[in-house]
């Protein structure tokens, strides 16, 4: 019975590791999709209305979808040290802070580099490295999403077989 029991742990175990591999898979296909819609926000806001930072930031935190929203909050809740620091400097942090973004170094050097032009150039330019923000993580996020349908199944699978095999090795 105890190793009916220890066997059935294993199983549960392995499967959960499977699981919560491709769910991070999902997850990060959702965090880009979130940031791909807020950074359509901000080019919206920039194009049509010329918004001044702090209104750009509060309208985008409200709009963004999670957990894009996160980074939006914070950039906004700190526009108040704008004196003292650039908002790339701020930008960069609010990146740093937020570990559900999933962010990989592609998709987080493309955000320090938009960093450094919002709220620094006219509207134009910002507009301009916005469009070439959005077509850099469009590219990501179509990568992960082909990632997340070639090896979601893949970790699954390998969860729940390995967890099988080593319970079947054990009893």
């Amino acid at each position: 019975m105890l190793k009916l029991v220890g066997a059935l742990l294993l199983t549960a175990g392995a499967s959960a590791l499977g699981l919560c591999a491709a769910g991070q898979l999902r997850d990060r296909v959702k965090a880009l999709r979130s940031l791909a819609g807020g950074l359509e926000i901000l080019g919206r806001e920039l194009s049509f209305r010329r918004t001044a930072m702090p209104e750009l930031m509060e309208r985008t935190a409200r709009q963004a979808g999670e957990p894009a929203r996160y980074l939006f909050v914070r950039c906004r809740d700190r526009l108040g040290q704008l004196g003292e620091r650039s908002f790339g400097q701020i930008w960069a942090e609010a990146l740093e802070e937020e570990p559900e973004l999933l962010l990989g170094e592609t998709e987080r050097s493309v955000l320090l580099e938009l960093g450094e032009v919002l709220g620094r150039y006219d509207a134009d330019d910002q507009i301009a490295a916005l469009n070439r923000a959005e077509r850099a993580l469009g590219d990501c996020l179509a990568r992960a999403e082909e990632e997340k349908r070639r090896l979601g199944r893949v970790y699954t699978a390998l969860g729940v077989g390995s967890g099988a095999m080593l319970a079947i090795l054990l009893m």
